[in-house]
């Protein structure tokens, strides 16, 4: 299985709008950092976690034509806003099928009501609504959805698989914890160094990371307070920071 972190950069991205910070300001392309989305993939599956408003120039990048699945983690715009890119890669017509779990599905259907249906012979559904439940399979991957506390929702963590993504969370409760022993990778949120009231931050991501014992931890969702190389030099060895279009 290979896994492309397409963004992982927060909210607003990095460099971020009217922003003059060292980071936003640097020139490092470790620096530069697109909204949060990854792609799995095996020979025989390809699937997208979330449409960043990002998308296009994700999959331009990284060179994705196809994807045979959908799976969103909540429907806050900086993971949904790029869901009408999902056009180009619907073959033949034909919906993508799309795993979301009520609570979201009812907003986004609220929001994006012609992406699921519509009555217009011009047009097609892009998306095929599956509802996402706490296990499937989809391709030849094992998907594990679970429950993460993020604000005042609810959002999914994903795993795949002995590789988990755990992004836009501020707790996670112990019931999901539990669905997260034996991984090779975990990706997870870390919006900054400082407390965040409704995402992880360091300190708590290291006690998590310590927690759940993964080979690999990959920090994801990072603002423009995270300096790449500043943050790659005070990790322990099996944590290290994301960076756009990497490849594990």
């Amino acid at each position: 299985m290979q896994v492309t972190i397409l963004g992982c950069g927060s909210s607003h991205g990095v460099p971020s709008l009217n922003c003059d910070c060292f980071v936003c300001k640097s020139e490092n392309i470790k620096n530069k950092r697109k909204r949060a989305s990854i792609f799995v993939e095996t020979q025989k599956t390809k699937i997208l976690i979330d449409t960043s408003p990002d998308l296009r120039q994700q999959c331009l990048e990284n060179d994705i034509r196809r994807i045979d699945a959908i799976i969103y983690t909540h429907d806050h715009s900086d993971h949904v806003a790029g869901i009408d890119d999902a056009r180009r890669l619907c073959k033949n017509r034909q919906p993508i099928d799309a795993y979301i779990d009520d609570v979201t599905f009812d907003k986004l259907n609220k929001r994006y009501d012609y992406i699921f249906q519509t009555s217009d012979p011009l047009y097609y559904p892009l998306l095929k609504r599956i509802k996402l439940d706490p296990f499937q399979k989809i391709g030849d991957i094992n998907v594990v959805a679970f429950d993460q506390i993020h604000g005042s929702i609810i959002s999914q963590g994903i795993r795949l698989d002995n590789v988990a993504y755990s992004t836009d969370f501020n707790e996670i409760p112990e019931e999901s914890l539990a669905k997260l022993e034996n991984l090779d990778v975990w990706i997870v949120d870390c919006l900054r160094y400082s407390y965040a009231p409704t995402h992880s931050y360091l300190e708590k991501s290291l006690l998590l990371i310590e927690r759940v014992k993964p080979k690999l931890a990959v920090l994801v969702h990072m603002g423009h307070e995270i300096e790449y190389e500043e943050m790659s030099k005070i990790l322990p060895k099996n944590i290290i920071a994301a960076y756009d279009n990497m490849k594990i």
